[in-house]
């Protein structure tokens, strides 16, 4: 959960973690698809005495709200983790130990919901790109493709850094852009992390089949999905600052991604003023993993049964729109 202090969206992300643990036994017994959602715990680590008064901070108040934090300092952070013994540990100020942090192979999540949605009749038209939102006498009837039209008495709007684009068909500003993230796939050759570590300007997830997944840079209003040497550069340099040990690691792949974002870097979950039956879930930043499923759910009882915004309250269209 990334938050600096304790906040609705702090709140929201917790209940988004909560859904992770049962969401994957589920996919597991009904698709059996292993969407290797791990409880792995993170370790976050100080490189300065800035960075060590910030993380102190934060486990300071994540204590006091009953939370399992534990500060590291720099001579334990080897037994925390190996990779950070010696020298690597000594080096750093200090670190943060979350243990009910967790992770998960986010293309397993995705198709294994697919696959749990298909099987309760769900019908997903791969490639049937939406070149507009169709709305008449002020209520959206459906979406444009282009090999037809598609209607719908309500249609959810979470197409990302795309999102803008749609609305802006319908005469809807929806303040989205692109925070571009590069990523790493390497291979440990026997060595691996623990646990995710975290520093300000990278981290490093350990996967159950060997694979260490480096991430992510931050690169605003870039639409260019393709990964770049400068970009590759940035992280490979951040990661050997704090875990000198992956100088040895293998580069497997690399890939980039579009972070929708807005402004204040919190998402847009709510009904589209103006346009009725359009319902908007976009801009989740570097959450959309995090918070997807609890969204999926919320947002499925707001068009259905028509539940209030709970604890999406904070983060309706409003703020913007």
């Amino acid at each position: 959960v990334e938050a600096p202090f304790a906040d609705p969206f702090f709140e929201l992300a917790l209940l988004g973690r909560a859904e992770h643990g049962p969401l994957a036994e589920r996919l597991l017994d009904e698709v059996g698809l292993d969407v290797e959602y791990r409880a792995t715990g993170i370790l976050r680590v100080a490189r300065t005495e800035a960075e060590r008064a910030d993380l102190q901070r934060q486990y300071r108040w994540q204590s006091a709200r009953g939370l399992a934090a534990e500060w590291v300092d720099s001579d334990d952070l080897g037994r925390r983790e190996p990779l950070l013994s010696g020298v690597a540990g000594r080096l750093l100020a200090g670190g943060l130990w979350l243990a009910d942090e967790g992770q998960v192979r986010s293309p397993r999540l995705v198709q294994a919901l697919a696959l749990a949605a298909a099987q309760r009749g769900a019908r997903i038209m791969e490639g049937a790109w939406v070149v507009r939102l169709c709305v008449s006498g002020g209520r959206v009837t459906g979406v444009q493709t282009p090999s037809g039209t598609v209607g719908a008495d309500s249609v959810v709007l979470a197409a990302g850094v795309w999102s803008p684009d749609l609305a802006r068909g319908i005469d809807l500003e929806v303040p989205v852009q692109p925070v571009k993230g590069q990523v790493v796939s390497l291979r440990g050759l026997g060595k691996r992390p623990r646990q995710v570590i975290w520093s300000g300007e990278c981290y490093l997830v350990p996967r159950p089949d060997g694979e260490v997944v480096l991430g992510a840079t931050e690169e605003e209003g870039n639409y260019d999905a393709r990964p770049t040497l400068a970009g590759l550069h940035r992280l490979t340099e951040a990661a050997l600052e704090v875990v000198p040990a992956a100088g040895g690691f293998v580069v497997d792949g690399v890939w980039a991604g579009l972070r929708p974002a807005a402004p204040d870097r919190y998402p847009i979950i709510g009904w589209a003023p103006g346009v009725e039956g359009l319902f908007l879930a976009t801009a989740h930043y570097r959450n959309g993993v995090l918070l997807g499923p609890l969204t999926g759910r919320r947002v499925a009882d707001r068009i259905l049964a028509g539940a209030p915004p709970g604890e999406f309250a904070p983060f309706g269209p409003d703020r913007f729109i």
